[in-house]
Formats: structure tokens, sequence, C-alpha cells
């Protein structure tokens, strides 16, 4: 035992000296950081968050993490933990450089504020915001800096509202940067057995992609809606705490990301009641500028054409003739006239690539042709 105290104390030693060089490096990296605001003051249009170069670090960095393992012949760092980290050291160097306010559909503890938070790091200033136009009015206001919006789920598609809200042409924001969020829910309740739980309550989206194992375990219970995860927790906290007459707090669920059991009382009955398990939402960074190329990107539009046959096949033929990839695309009403429609699409490519921008002036062109470049982003991968 003396002998291997003795071998652990040597390791600790050196880890500790790694820790110390660790830390003036960081600091090393944010004196620069420093420097780099310095130098974008003297210019009004150059903007302090710069999502290609960040994703650029983090493409960087995973890459020479798996080369170093190869090299060496070790275990690869997980690309979660190196994202995690680079995550957070960029995030307080950019604090640095200029602090900033990120709105998102609160309250904390949402799956908006997770994908906040692994966006911007814990450094960042958090605006829990009640409705999705909330956290738009805030980024066009100048109140908040970004903001964080749920757009897509991979098994349940689009959060309408927020497509509503991009294709309000009044609104003057961009899309700067796109996060994919691995989402688990849970069931949370004071019921001691499922057999107890008459009502499960949750926001529209977790309903929808525990639809399977609801109607397997739960079938005949009333589902109620609620306007994020966390509210609808402290919807039944609240009437367990008042006595409720109207809801029985004690034969009510929610469904919900595990973060609720720091933020509500309910204890979790059951884990992973998501019917995919790879689910993952996509949600978009908003702000007042897009982002530069960063040689992997995507492009969000908004368009529509004049109505007769091939209408949308005028629209995408555009992209199609330039080899131009087309990862999304749907249908809104545009709530401008009876059985009108706008065109959301995502495609491959950079705004200022030639072919992309070769293809949005033709839309232009086009008779009843109209095109709105909601913004240009580096692509993401699930976290």
């Amino acid at each position: 035992m003396a002998e291997l105290e003795k071998k652990l104390t040597v390791l600790r030693q050196a880890i500790d000296a790694v820790d110390d060089e660790l830390l003036e490096l960081i600091r090393k990296r944010a004196r620069l950081a420093g420097q780099v605001g310095e130098a974008k003051q003297d210019s009004a249009d150059a903007p302090f968050y710069v999502p290609s170069r960040e994703a650029s670090i983090i493409r960087r960095m995973l890459a020479r993490n798996a080369e170093a393992a190869t090299s060496a012949h070790e275990s690869k760092i997980p690309d979660e933990a190196i994202h995690g980290i680079y995550r957070e050291i960029i995030g307080a160097c950019l604090a640095l450089e200029h602090p900033m306010t990120i709105a998102y559909l609160g309250p904390e503890g949402t799956f908006s504020h997770t994908a906040a938070s692994r966006q911007f790091g814990s450094t960042a200033k958090y605006l829990a915001c009640s409705t999705l136009e909330q956290v738009f009015d805030e980024v066009e206001s100048g109140r908040a800096t970004y903001g964080v919006v749920p757009v897509e789920n991979a098994f349940e598609g689009a959060v309408t509202p927020t497509l509503d809200l991009f294709a309000d042409m009044e609104r003057d924001v961009f899309i700067c940067a796109e996060v994919q969020l691995s989402i688990h829910h849970h069931l949370f309740t004071y019921a001691e057995s499922l057999a107890d739980i008459d009502v499960v309550m949750s926001h529209p989206q977790p309903l929808g992609q525990c639809r399977g194992w609801l109607s397997e375990h739960l079938p005949n219970v009333q589902l109620m809606e609620a306007s994020s995860t966390i509210r609808a927790a402290q919807i039944v906290d609240e009437a367990k705490a008042a006595a409720s007459p109207t809801l029985d707090w004690r034969r009510c669920a929610v469904v919900g990301p595990y973060s609720i059991v720091d933020r509500a009382g309910l204890p979790l009955l059951q884990r992973n009641i998501e019917d995919f398990h790879d689910n993952t939402t996509r949600f978009f960074v908003i702000g007042q500028h897009d982002s530069p190329a960063s040689g992997e990107d995507k492009t969000s539009l908004v368009m529509s054409i004049r109505d007769e046959p091939g209408a949308l096949h005028h629209l995408i033929s555009s992209f199609a003739d330039r080899g131009i990839g087309l990862t999304r695309i749907e249908s809104r009403p545009s709530k401008k006239k009876l059985w009108e429609y706008v065109f959301f699409a995502d495609i491959q490519g950079h705004r200022d690539d030639k072919a992309v921008a070769g293809a949005i002036a033709e839309i232009q062109a086009k008779p009843g042709g109209f095109i709105k470049v909601l913004g240009s982003y580096p692509v993401s991968k699930p976290l």
C-alpha cells in the first residue's frame, strides 16, 4: 500500500502540473480573445459572435483528437467531451470580448435552455421567454444578443409556430447557427404506479414524441398541453401546494427532460419513454446577422411563386440544375390569402457560394417569384 500511495502521489502531482499549464493556456487564450474584441470595436459591422469561426475551431480539435489517438494507439476522448470543453472555453472568452444575453423559450431547464447553454456555455446571461414570439421580439429589439428557438424534430417534424414567425416578412432576424440536441423524455409523477395516473401533461412536441409509449402504457389517460415541459411540472406542483380541487396532483404525470428533478418536486417514475431513442431536435440561433462561410454550411430560405401547374418544380429546379441539395422543404399557409402557401427550404451551401447565389437570383427573376434568405450557418452534429 505504501508503494501504491507513493506512485499515486507522483501521478497526482504530475496532473496538478498539467492543470496549472492548462489554466495558464486558457488565460492566454482569453487575453488573445480580448485583443480580438478590441480590434472589432474599430468596425461597427464586425459581429462578436462568429459561428463559422467557432465551427472551424471545434472541427479542427475533433480531427486532431482523432489523429492523436490513432498515432498514439490510445482510446479517443469522446467527441462530446471535446465539444463541451471547447464550447465552454469559447463561451468564456467570448464573454470577455462582449457580454451576451441569450433569449430562449423558458422557463429554465427546458430543452431550449439546454440547447442554448450547449451553444453559448455557462458564462452567458440567459433570458427565459414565455413564448417563441417573445424570443424573436427580444432579439429584434436588441434586448437579447441572440435567441435560440426549436425548428424541427427528427420524428415529429416542424415546430410550426417557429416557421410562422420566420414567415412574417416584417421580422428582421437572421439564422446564424444551428444546434442539434439529442432528446430523451422521462415520466414524472406523484402517483405510485402507472395505474394511478389519469392525466399526462407536457408541451405538444414531447407528447407527440412519446405517442406510442403513452398509447401502450397509458391508453386511457387525458393528455393536456402546457407551454413548456418545465411549466407542466410547475403546474402540478402548484396544484399540490394549493390542494387544487380541479387538478388532482396525485393522479397527474408530466413528460419532460431529466432537468425536472432539479426544478420541481415531482419524482421520476420512468426513464426514456420517447418512441425513438435517437430522437433529435434541431434549434436555430437567431440574431441580427448570419454567419460567414465555414466550408460546410446550410442556407435556410422562405420562398413563394405564382400558383400554377408545376409551380413547386419551377422553384426547386433552380437548385437541382446547379447540383444544390435540398435537405428540407415544406409548406405553410402564407396567412395573407386563402390557400396561398410559402415554402421553407434548407439547402446545402452558403448564400455567398456562386451556385447558391445564382439559384437565388434566378428565383427572384421568375414571374411571381419571391425568396428571402433567412440565414446561412455552419452544419452542426447532434450533441
